[in-house]
């Protein structure tokens, strides 16, 4: 995977399409973030830390624009938030955040330096905002007793980006510490999906090279077999995403590609968290950025699963715009009443435990979720009821509603044509 290259003398490396296409998925993200984690109108203090493990040098040229990096985004993130959230607040609420910003490489950490004193951030270093050149793995655990210095009931509310060049500098057994360590945190990692399929052989040295991942030789070994069989490369993907989920102990994930038009390589860019309205958040960023981020499916509960015997060329590519979204609504439609039918029987469930289970299978939204049901309601395929049991005349469930298949229901399923089936 390209490395950006740093200089000190004011000359910036070239922003790629994929690099700027992730800077505008997490300064909106943290956008939403602050939305949601200040909800309460009575909290007067939100203690924070940033954690940016691959910092880089901090800014980057887009066509002879300058374009800020991560670092920035992160610091301008949080100066946004103090304005929006205390509009119109009778209470001020404070921002009390850290950040921590990591490179292994000196001249990126100098330039990081220089592009922040140019900012006007100067007098902030060693205060609340803290450079560090190390590789991260070396950095982490004085970063960890910092947050723990600094929390209350081990939540440690903090964000970490580790925007890493591979898929190696940031092991999986290190971003489940991460998980396991703070209940309020979240990782956004790059992986480098494409290359490691690519890369994948059985020879020692490979071996060795994937085992940050903890990727056994069976697992190896099934992935080869794989990758020369027809729609192989989605299956070894979807087995990849339930691996990385499983080492990291993520509750949920939102691995969508970011395509690396330059490498014409494939880039996950994951989002982990033990929390489905943050994993919501994410998701909603990729709606945002819409003909960037991509997904290959339909949109329906296909994304830990794959039929090899389906031709992968008609597997749709779900670039996260208004076709996709009109397709995944139509095809949520049936995978609800299935998964019902199917993972329930005739037993109704709460509707928040339903939105648990099913999220890390589609790119679908809980606004996504909240259309289809109302829409089903109205159909009389779905019934709804309060948590005690008692009829809902809402279309819409609350969070804490059952939901269940109507008993009047005539559930049947869409035929599909060839040109959107799985």
């Amino acid at each position: 995977m390209p490395r950006f290259v740093w200089k000190t003398d004011g000359t910036l490396p070239g922003a790629s399409a994929h690099s700027l296409a992730k800077l505008r998925l997490i300064d909106f993200y943290l956008q939403r973030y602050f939305e949601t984690v200040a909800v309460n109108p009575a909290m007067d203090v939100l203690r924070i830390t940033f954690v940016d493990g691959f910092c880089g040098g901090g800014a980057y040229s887009d066509r002879g624009t300058t374009v800020e990096g991560s670092p920035l985004v992160l610091l301008g993130a949080v100066e946004k938030a103090r304005m929006a959230l205390n509009e119109g607040r009778t209470k001020p609420i404070n921002i009390d955040a850290q950040f921590y910003f990591v490179d292994s490489d000196q001249t990126a950490v100098d330039a990081l330096r220089e592009n922040l004193a140019n900012a006007g951030h100067l007098t902030r270093l060693g205060q609340d905002i803290h450079l560090t050149r190390a590789p991260f793995q070396r950095a982490f655990p004085d970063i960890k007793a910092a947050i723990k210095a600094r929390t209350r009931g081990n939540v440690g509310r903090s964000v970490f980006v580790l925007d890493q060049k591979g898929y190696t500098d940031a092991p999986l057994p290190l971003v489940k510490d991460i998980l396991e360590s703070f209940s309020g945190c979240e990782v956004i990692l790059t992986f480098a999906v494409g290359w490691l399929i690519d890369y994948l052989s059985d020879k020692p040295q490979t071996l060795k090279a994937v085992a940050p991942l903890g990727l056994s030789e069976g697992q190896i070994r099934e992935y080869l077999q794989l990758k020369d069989q027809r729609g192989g490369r989605i299956v070894i993907e979807r087995l990849l995403q339930q691996h990385i989920r499983r080492e990291t102990g993520a509750t949920f994930s939102s691995p969508f590609f970011i395509r690396s038009v330059e490498a014409n390589k494939d880039l996950w860019i994951i989002h982990l968290s033990n929390h489905v309205t943050a994993r919501n958040v994410m998701v909603e960023g990729h709606w945002l950025i819409k003909n960037n981020s991509l997904h290959f499916g339909s949109g329906d509960f296909e994304m830990m699963g794959f039929d090899p015997h389906l031709d992968p060329a008609s597997t749709p590519d779900f670039w996260f715009g208004d076709y996709e979204q009109e397709l995944m609504r139509e095809r949520l439609k049936d995978g609800v009443l299935k998964r019902l039918r199917d993972r329930y029987a005739s037993e109704s469930v709460e509707y928040l435990r339903f939105l648990r289970e099913a999220a890390n299978e589609t790119p679908a939204r809980l606004a996504d979720f909240d259309h289809v049901a109302g829409l089903l309601v109205d159909e009389k395929q779905l019934k709804l009821a309060t948590a005690d049991g008692q009829s809902r005349r809402s279309r819409r469930p609350d969070r804490r509603d059952l939901i269940g298949i109507h008993p009047q229901s005539s559930f049947h399923f869409i035929r599909h044509s060839t040109e959107t089936k799985r």
